[in-house]
């Protein structure tokens, strides 16, 4: 081991992150209490899940300093899941200046779950802030598509990003871009409860009327194609929808709190919801089941750092 490898070893054992004190024994606030157990996202399926078939998330909006990268690096590296779907949006504008070391951090992340070791299937579908997909789906190995079609539970699912029945952005794109800035400001300075941000999006009827039209345009063009589920992301507003023998779901953003995603299991799917409290569920279950394994993957992580791509 180098040097460097000590160094980093060191500081993460020193860290506390592994559960250990300066003597080396397991500290009591890192145990797990009694009745807690991993995130098992029972309180959204009514039941224990611990393997998705397929999960949709979107609007992650790498570059800005509204995206939750560290919630979403544990999410990714410890839910289990067949295929990830990313809906659209996983960057915040084309300005590659403005991705910091944790956005690097999800690409890496991405990569490395698009190996093909791993068994699992990563779609990206185009949003209406990435600009550069094309670049970059060479970097990361992963297909993108404008929508993309799947089976489940014998029926057929549609996921697109539903910018395109946007009337209001694409008719007023001056009013868009000033409202999404006041949207932006408004999770800065109530990050963790949202509180204001919600309270625009309950009470403003042009951003209501909005989300309406993208919902319904889905439905009707999700029936066009003989599809029964439609998926999209967008309107950053979490939704399920029961529309006759159609269902449309939204999964929201990875910009507010909580972050949701849309959760396929064998036969049920939910707008699912992932907050820091299983964040830090993850990390007190890792402190006293951490392998060494996964030791060594946090070590290649952190010494990778930003320049892991390249």
């Amino acid at each position: 081991m180098t040097e460097k490898e000590l160094k980093v070893y060191k500081n993460v054992y020193e860290s506390g992150f592994l559960g250990f004190d300066d003597n080396g024994i397991l500290r009591n606030d890192c145990s797990i209490p009694e009745g807690e157990a991993f995130p098992n996202f029972s309180d959204d399926f009514g039941e224990p899940v611990n393997h998705f078939e397929t999960i949709i998330i979107s609007d992650i909006h790498l570059g800005s300093k509204l995206s939750q990268t560290d919630m979403l690096i544990t999410f990714l590296k410890n839910i289990s899941f067949d295929r990830l779907i990313i809906n659209g949006d996983v960057f915040d504008s084309i300005n590659m200046k403005r991705l910091n070391k944790h956005h690097w951090k999800v690409l890496s992340v991405l990569r490395k779950i698009t190996d093909k070791d791993k068994g699992k299937e990563v779609i990206w579908i185009r949003g209406n802030h990435d600009g550069f997909s094309d670049l970059l789906t060479q970097l990361l190995g992963i297909k993108v598509y404008n929508e993309f079609m799947f089976d489940w539970n014998n029926k057929k699912v549609l996921a697109l990003h539903g910018d395109i029945f946007d009337v209001y952005t694409s008719k007023h794109p001056i009013l868009s871009e000033v409202a999404d800035i006041i949207y932006k400001f408004a999770i800065s300075i109530d990050p963790v409860k949202n509180r204001i941000s919600k309270f625009l999006k309950r009470n403003t009827k042009a951003f209501l009327r909005n989300a309406q039209i993208v919902r319904e345009r889905s439905l009707a063009y999700a029936k066009h194609k003989n599809a029964q589920v439609v998926c999209c992301g967008h309107t950053h507003h979490q939704e399920t929808i029961e529309e006759g023998d159609m269902t449309y779901l939204n999964s929201g953003s990875w910009t507010m709190h909580p972050a949701t995603f849309i959760g396929f299991t064998k036969n049920k799917v939910k707008v699912a919801k992932f907050s820091h409290n299983d964040v830090e569920l993850i990390l007190k279950t890792q402190a006293t089941e951490y392998s060494d394994e996964q030791l060594i993957d946090e070590i290649e992580l952190i010494n990778e750092g930003s320049s892991v791509l390249f």
